[in-house]
């Protein structure tokens, strides 16, 4: 009751005349000049509690829910001397590898702290930091389903938690992130693949500040702002197979000729 009390008190206030300056007109108005008609006590009723149920209806507002899955994959020329195996142990530079571009500390042992770059969500800049466990897995042990049990090694990115700034007033428990993916070579005869699947959990509540936005237009906001950041996941990724992986093997080999040589000696 003191809530609707409040909320009617504050459209009859609405009713009183209080001097008024319009700019560009030149005119001041006050009582003298102005007409208000008093609102009648039921009008005022109803219009409390238009304003209570629309403050219940946003409160009320259903998550948005996603999934996405994206898949890349690229040709790995692997070497014996140099595997692509042993290049998923070296968990720090494979990671470095996937976000080069990006601010980054190590919290943990196998977790980083990574800030995203800013998204532009309409009128907002939004802030993102997230907290990525890496673990190396082998011989089917713990695999996800849909990685085959003859795949060697993986590598898995898990993001544990996350924060988000930008938007004032958020409650955190208004967003549920999960991001899982892995990263293995497929090998398919004298051919290897490298493989990097990522699903995409996401399910939030639309914030006060854009309440106004319908569910369609921030379900069509939220499916292009994960396209683009995993786009520049995928570039990033195949920089990994591409550019390097093929360091890592001439680093390998540079190593095995120089120890052939010291023992040569």
């Amino acid at each position: 009751m003191g809530e609707f009390a409040a909320a009617a008190a504050g459209l009859f206030s609405v009713g009183h005349c209080q001097p008024l300056f319009c700019p560009g007109s030149g005119m001041c108005f006050g009582p003298e000049n102005v007409v208000c008609k008093p609102i009648r006590k039921q009008e005022r009723i109803c219009r409390a509690k238009a304003v209570l149920k629309s403050k219940k209806t946003m409160q009320q507002r259903e998550p948005l829910n996603f999934y996405f899955r994206y898949t890349f994959d690229a040709p790995l020329n692997e070497s014996p001397a140099a595997s692509f195996d042993q290049y998923l142990e070296d968990e720090h530079r494979v990671f470095k590898a996937i976000f080069p571009d990006t601010a980054k500390t190590q919290t943990k042992e196998e977790e980083w702290r990574i800030h995203m770059p800013a998204m532009q969500v309409l009128f907002l800049s939004v802030y993102l930091a997230l907290y990525v466990k890496l673990r190396c897995k082998s011989m089917g042990k713990d695999y996800p389903p849909h990685v085959p049990h003859h795949i060697s090694k993986i590598l898995e990115l898990d993001v544990t938690r996350w924060e988000i700034r930008g938007i004032a007033g958020y409650d955190p428990s208004d967003i549920n992130l999960s991001v899982k993916g892995t990263i293995f070579s497929d090998r398919q005869g004298t051919q290897s693949w490298l493989r990097n699947i990522f699903d995409i959990n996401l399910s939030f509540i639309v914030p006060p500040l854009l309440a106004w936005v319908s569910d369609n237009t921030m379900q069509s906001i939220t499916e292009s702002l994960v396209k683009t950041v995993m786009a520049d996941l995928k570039s990033n990724a195949m920089l990994l197979a591409v550019a390097d992986y093929e360091k890592f093997k001439k680093e390998k080999l540079k190593t095995a000729v120089n120890s052939k040589k010291l023992r040569g000696s």
